[in-house]
């Protein structure tokens, strides 16, 4: 019999009816808050970019891997959203639950402080608009290290071409022009794809930065030949329980996260989707056959943001103090739909549960006993009962 769980809509833009399938039993909940989380206590994310959920799992053939091979073996979260456009603060809300602000919808093309004048309220949210937030400002990558427990950062290419960017937490200067905006021969790294470097409270602190916020490296485990001696890559990383983060952030290159149609730092595979797949069919068997994973891993593959035309949102989604609309043009980033892999998940779960980014967050939080962070507070859901078995 499957399994059917609802919950209450809280979305805009959307009617859908939550339900989940799974093998199991009928039930039913008006939550999905009030679910106990499983014991994980490593956790995966890929970042990809720019596509609504009908063009990517509604479009199978496009990127098989990703639409048909990843959701048998996991769950398919149908009712996902982004928070908003563009890029780069849909990464800041993942990692902090900071809404949108102009500076960052516009991908921040200068590498920003934000005003002097800026301050945070009670509920966490800064006002103002800037990019690079102040030290008052922290992240789950914060709330990790302060338990005592291992995050890192890993971006593919960064430190390619090291005059561009450093290889360990590289980033422009604070209020300089944001040089890697674009791909270049033989380096694909986009600073704004990274959102560890956009908060003091990481960067300020160099030597904490430089060994956390890494490039990904191959999946031979090669690094560019500028990183910082000491420096591991994933691969290496993923060869025991105790070398693994308990939090791995992975960001491909503007080629891999199926960002740029033109790949001009490596050959491309002739579409966006193409590109995208063949990095997760890389990638994804080495972290789900590593021993944290087998052991008590969660690997979430979601995108940044919709279709710039799809604005909508989910969960009760509301507006940070600098931006009425973090959609730009409504409530928003769109839906993108997400993929969850765990040995707490059975193969081939749907829901369509609503979810966005600062669910994701909350999760992550719950499941390491973390106080939740600006909007991930007042998110409508966590990963429930429709996700875990």
């Amino acid at each position: 019999m499957a399994l059917a769980v609802t919950a209450t809509a809280c979305s805009s833009g959307t009617s859908s009816s939550p339900s989940t399938t799974h093998a199991g039993v009928g039930t039913t909940s008006s939550t999905a808050s009030s679910h106990k989380l499983p014991g994980i206590h490593h956790v995966f994310v890929i970042m990809l970019e720019n596509e609504s959920s009908s063009t990517t799992f509604g479009n199978p053939a496009a990127d098989p891997y990703l639409a048909t091979t990843l959701p048998s073996e996991g769950a398919l979260l149908q009712n996902y959203y982004g928070i908003g456009h563009l890029s780069n603060d849909n990464y800041i809300a993942f990692l902090s639950g900071q809404a949108p602000n102009p500076s960052n919808q516009a991908d921040c093309p200068t590498f920003a402080n934000f005003p002097a004048t800026a301050t945070v309220a009670g509920n966490g949210q800064i006002s103002g608009s800037g990019c690079v937030f102040p030290a008052s400002v922290p992240t789950v990558a914060n709330q990790l290290t302060s338990s005592g427990l291992t995050w890192k950062g890993y971006m593919e290419d960064m430190g390619n071409i090291p005059t561009r960017e450093s290889a360990n937490c590289g980033h422009p200067a604070v209020g300089s022009i944001d040089a890697t905006e674009k791909a270049v021969p033989g380096d694909g790294y986009a600073t704004r794809h990274n959102p560890f470097v956009y908060f003091h409270s990481i960067i300020d602190n160099v030597s904490l930065c430089n060994t956390h916020v890494v490039p990904l490296g191959t999946t031979t485990g090669a690094l560019p030949a500028g990183t910082l001696s000491g420096t591991t890559g994933l691969q290496k990383d993923l060869a025991a329980v105790s070398t693994t983060p308990n939090f791995s952030f992975i960001t491909p290159n503007l080629c891999n996260d199926g960002h740029d149609s033109t790949c001009v730092n490596q050959q491309g595979l002739g579409s966006q989707l193409a590109n995208a797949d063949a990095f997760l069919q890389q990638w994804v068997p080495l972290i789900t056959n590593s021993p944290a994973f087998k052991k008590d891993g969660l690997l979430e593959v979601t995108f940044d943001e919709a279709d710039t035309d799809d604005a909508t949102s989910c969960c009760h989604q509301v507006p940070g103090p600098a931006s009425a609309d973090p959609g730009i043009s409504g409530p928003g980033g769109g839906r993108i739909g997400t993929v969850l892999i765990s040995p707490f998940i059975h193969p081939g779960t749907v829901s369509t549960v609503p979810y966005n980014h600062y669910s994701s967050l909350a999760t992550i939080e719950g499941l390491f006993g973390l106080a939740k962070l600006g909007q991930a507070a007042t998110v409508s859901a966590v990963f429930g009962p429709d996700i875990f078995g």
